[in-house]
């Protein structure tokens, strides 16, 4: 889901990535957000952190999984 053009374009910048969270092995993972958005830093030539997010940080809209399902279910 890509809810606005601004996550559009950060993902084709690939400073927020959707991706499963156990496919990312460049780095570590800051939290423990059920999630399949991220934003991404770099530290190091080849290595990240990762954030994984549960809004968008540009429209505000739910992003993670556990959110959605809680916000489906009432």
């Amino acid at each position: 889901m890509i809810c606005c053009n601004n996550l559009d374009q950060a993902l084709d910048l690939e400073i927020v990535v959707k991706t499963e969270k156990h496919l990312l092995h460049d780095g570590r993972i800051l939290n423990d957000v059920d999630s399949e958005y991220f934003v991404r830093a770099s530290y190091g030539s080849d290595r990240f952190n990762y954030l994984a997010i549960n809004y968008c940080p540009f429209c505000g809209r739910v992003l993670s999984r556990g959110l959605w399902n809680a916000e489906k279910k009432k």
